[in-house]
């Protein structure tokens, strides 16, 4: 074969194969796909980080967040079986983990190209200001004399139901859960009286009982008993932790990037680079401040480890909400 004829078979080689051009990513505008209804907590994450980076022009074009109701795994489902072609991700959370260690979904983690964890916020508990309730201790001395009857709004095996068996668990509790969705659909549950207690991110605890300079909102018919954290949190001014108030209950929950399986590594990096350069921005740091949020960043190796470990410990958490 001569030189040129190598030259030729070579070149037809290289151009069948599938080779993302950075220049050309993104040519039109990007799904974020958030599988809980707007207002809630994930939610707005991913309204800040898109905020953050048209402001910045971190990408030629727009991350557009795509709402997905219902049960969390209908959108995270809907990513996962998307095409990877670079133009559709995922922001979930810790929760993912526990569906799917509880058995409730059959994928996780590991069905997706992680690209970055952002932020951590602590889970705080909610109930009507007309229940009765004034504190974590007379929810759990109600619980104690109502054992299964006390409505507890969660999203089966999420974030909310892990934190609401923690509370059972070191409280020596029974609540009754039934299936509402995320931090915005318990919000309306609680308002409308359909369920009694919710347990929603600490951002959007702050966001659904208090005024933007900080005071409790008149308007709000719900308010916050308990924070699930070590410390309590200057801008949730007046709420305890549940520690203090006997119940030894810690929840906090990491919001996970992912990309669908087939979707180049090249791209999975710019993105997770330009979430890096966003999440270093006056925006997000003042968002992370707002929303009681911790800074975290992970990608790559950092990212899986983390994904591995939290796997590791929450899976028998999740594993008790198959039994609830």
């Amino acid at each position: 074969m001569n030189t040129f004829i190598r030259k030729a078979c070579l070149a037809a080689v290289m151009s069948s194969l599938s080779f993302p051009v950075l220049a050309d990513w993104p040519e039109r505008p990007i799904k974020l796909v958030v599988p809980f209804k707007a207002g809630g907590s994930t939610d707005l994450v991913g309204r800040s980080f898109s905020a953050a980076i048209a402001e910045q022009k971190l990408l030629d074009q727009p991350l557009s967040i795509v709402n997905v109701g219902g049960h969390s795994s209908v959108g995270a489902r809907r990513v996962m079986d998307s095409t990877g072609d670079g133009y559709e991700f995922l922001l979930h959370e810790t929760g993912l983990i526990g569906a799917n260690a509880a058995g409730i979904i059959d994928f996780g983690p590991n069905d997706y190209k992680p690209v970055a964890a952002t932020g951590s916020i602590c889970m705080a508990l909610m109930v009507r200001k007309d229940s009765g309730y004034d504190s974590l201790t007379d929810l759990v001395n109600a619980a104690k004399k109502k054992p299964g009857e006390i409505l507890f709004g969660v999203n089966l095996g999420g974030l909310n139901h892990m934190s609401g068996i923690l509370l059972e668990n070191s409280t020596d509790t029974k609540f009754r859960f039934v299936q509402i969705g995320g931090s915005a659909d318990n919000f309306a549950a609680l308002t409308g009286g359909q369920i009694a207690v919710a347990s929603v991110g600490a951002a959007g605890a702050r966001n659904f009982t208090m005024t933007k300079d900080g005071k409790m909102s008149d308007k709000s018919r719900v308010k916050t008993i308990a924070l699930l954290s070590k410390d309590r949190h200057p801008r949730l001014p007046g709420v305890p932790t549940a520690a203090e108030q006997g119940a030894d209950v810690e929840f906090c929950f990491t919001n996970y990037w992912f990309a669908p399986k087939n979707t180049s590594d090249e791209v999975v990096d710019t993105l997770a680079n330009t979430l890096q350069k966003a999440a270093n921005s006056a925006r997000i740091q003042n968002f992370y401040k707002d929303t009681l949020t911790t800074p975290v960043f992970l990608k790559g190796e950092e990212f899986q480890t983390h994904l591995t470990e939290t796997i590791a410990t929450v899976g028998p958490i999740a594993k008790q909400a198959l039994q609830k």
